[in-house]
């Protein structure tokens, strides 16, 4: 029986709350540390009262019950009987702190010699399950309820993940370069990658990731630009380059404004 979930706020509260009321109920699911607020609570209760505590849980339970209060209430008289055992017991004989697991009201035999040990008892704690018998709950109050889901801790929020990109291998750089300036473009699109040289040779490396990274988006721009206006003035020769294509049209542009010199 593990006593480290005393510490859960919840289930500390609950004992706190028990104690200060001189008993009350438990509702509990499986797992949510109903057994161990009882005990607790019955044995701290026992503790401040100078009052013996009487356990009643299942026989195959008692040596762990022994040892559970023994370490969280070593001064705590108590002790430990089967619903069966109870029921044996003289009428009146139970005084001080009664603490019931009621899942021992299962036998309907034990039942009323259980409420006759209530009455005797100056302090009833009583820990159940929603499926357990509910003959002493009107004994024991207030009634406190422990959730499995209201002790499970908040799945915590996954930490933000922060990616730096590796830096741009040089061997990358120049590549795009020689790419740049194998490119054919017209005249009016061809942008000097000479700076790219400049960049390479700096020792600050952040500063050449950036410009570097400057750089590709301006070239990347200017192919683009580049496709558009081909697209635009339809198909041509393909053996011909979009830069004779350009030549061509600015002798022709010439040889019309010499001509248009003689008319009148």
């Amino acid at each position: 029986m593990d006593s480290s979930v005393l510490k859960h706020p919840r289930i500390a509260e609950a004992v706190e709350t028990l104690v200060a009321a001189g008993g009350g109920r438990i509702t509990y699911d499986v797992g949510g540390g109903g057994r161990q607020a009882l005990l607790a609570a019955g044995a701290r209760l026992a503790a401040e009262t100078n009052a013996p505590l009487t356990i009643v849980e299942a026989r195959s339970l008692h040596s762990d019950v022994r040892s559970f209060v023994r370490e969280v209430q070593p001064e705590a008289r108590s002790a430990v009987i089967s619903a069966e055992e109870a029921a044996l017991q003289p009428a009146g004989s139970i005084n001080g702190v009664l603490a019931v697991h009621a899942d021992v009201l299962r036998d309907a035999d034990v039942r009323k010699p259980l409420l006759a040990m209530v009455h005797s008892a100056d302090h009833l704690l009583v820990a159940r399950h929603d499926y357990s018998d509910t003959t002493l709950d009107a004994f024991a109050t207030p009634g406190l309820v422990l959730r499995l889901r209201d002790l499970m801790s908040p799945a915590p929020r996954p930490t933000p993940i922060t990616l730096t990109p590796p830096p741009m291998d040089m061997s990358v750089a120049l590549r795009l370069v020689r790419q740049a300036n194998s490119d054919v473009l017209p005249d009016q699109d061809l942008v000097v990658f000479d700076e790219m040289a400049e960049v390479l040779e700096r020792v600050d490396a952040a500063e050449v990731r950036q410009r570097i990274g400057d750089l590709r988006s301006k070239y990347e721009a200017t192919i683009e630009l580049a496709r558009q206006r081909r697209a635009a003035t339809g198909p041509t020769d393909p053996s011909r380059t979009p830069l004779d294509h350009g030549q061509e049209q600015s002798a022709a542009h010439q040889q019309n404004r010499s001509q248009g010199t003689g008319r009148t």
